[in-house]
């Protein structure tokens, strides 16, 4: 049987974290009100992304595309649609990358557009992207080839530096539909704001090890719900569930339950797990892993991010298997070399 590894918030930060909806403050390019308070440090903004995992005409028997956009608050970081792994050992292939405006693409600041409708906005002109941001919806454009229109959940996720130090989050959820390649899609995402402590400097992020899940689905009798757990190296421990009709669930202890591979691809101890079971407030989430990438900031899987696995698939909540009508996945994990998953308690078993 797999190893229960045990992850308790040993950072001496409290876990702060409060549930809302997303409102007409949440748009600013600088410093919310939520986070404009001494705890906070009146964190500025500095940070936004854009994901969907799509499923060409909503069909969740397809394998789906996942598309991310990660910019600055003044130019992209990367950005690309990835053509996950056939399995979760295998690589992406990476799609329209030539196309898409990267971290050398001069580009519109994110900036206040218009106040009727209160409009929020950024882009580049070639090549050509635009992103606008209202307080019901979101609108993504990439090209002549992606068009998306992400419609809010009714409930958004205020983190305060619960996750990654000395940055506060606000995750909006959402359902996306739209079109790439002239094909219609469905499926769900996000687009998710940071900010950062005034008196701080440093790459957000940088060396950090964590085990990161996201994952997303909307149940065949409509109900929407998300697990959002993140289990740092520094002894940050986040891990939250909602789903409609019940208050959100927020804990700084969890479980993980499940066995690790070597990536087959490399040579310096890189482990990644297909299957796992997660716990925390009696609640109990399985992950099946289906397919795999390596890395999504550039046109080709980067091999070089030594330490770093991704695998997506499948999930549900409880003992009784169930399938969603849509679903998104993203589970990520750096610094998941052999020795350090074993020292945590995890079985390597190849």
């Amino acid at each position: 049987m797999a190893k229960i590894v045990e992850f308790k918030n040993t950072s001496g930060v409290e876990l702060k974290a409060e549930f809302g909806r997303f409102n007409e403050d949440d748009l600013t390019d600088g410093t919310p009100k939520v986070f404009d308070n001494d705890f906070n440090d009146h964190a500025k903004f500095v940070l936004f992304d854009m994901y969907v995992m799509m499923f060409p005409n909503g069909d969740t028997t397809q394998k789906p595309i996942f598309f991310f956009r990660h910019a600055n608050n003044d130019k992209y970081r990367f950005g690309g649609f990835v053509e996950l792994g056939d399995t979760y050992l295998s690589v992406q292939k990476g799609g329209h990358y030539e196309d898409l405006a990267q971290t050398e693409t001069p580009m519109d600041p994110y900036k206040k557009i218009s106040d009727d409708p209160l409009e929020y906005g950024l882009g580049t002109k070639e090549p050509f992207s635009e992103y606008r941001y209202y307080v019901n919806h979101s609108t993504w454009k990439e090209g002549d080839f992606f068009e998306a229109t992400a419609k809010p959940w009714p409930i958004t996720i205020y983190d305060h530096q619960s996750v990654y130090p000395d940055l506060s989050e606000i995750w909006q959820p959402a359902c996306i539909t739209g079109t790439y390649e002239g094909q219609p899609f469905s499926g769900l995402g996000g687009y998710d704001s940071v900010f950062m402590r005034q008196n701080v400097n440093k790459d957000t992020g940088s060396g950090l090890g964590y085990f990161y899940i996201n994952m997303m689905g909307v149940r065949e009798d409509g109900r929407r719900e998300q697990t959002i757990m993140n289990f740092e190296q520094s002894g940050k421990i986040f891990a939250y569930y909602w789903i409609d009709g019940e208050e959100p669930i927020l804990s700084d202890q969890a479980t993980m339950e499940a066995d690790f591979v070597h990536l087959p691809y490399v040579d310096d101890g890189t482990c990644v797990y297909k299957d796992a079971i997660f716990r925390f407030c009696g609640k109990e989430f399985h992950f099946e892993g289906k397919w795999g990438s390596k890395g999504f900031t550039g046109g080709r899987p980067r091999i070089e991010r030594h330490g770093q696995s991704q695998v997506f698939g499948t999930w549900y909540e409880g003992k009784t298997p169930y399938k969603h009508k849509l679903f998104l996945t993203f589970n990520e994990q750096m610094e998941a070399y052999d020795h350090k998953l074993k020292k945590l308690g995890f079985d390597v078993i190849d």
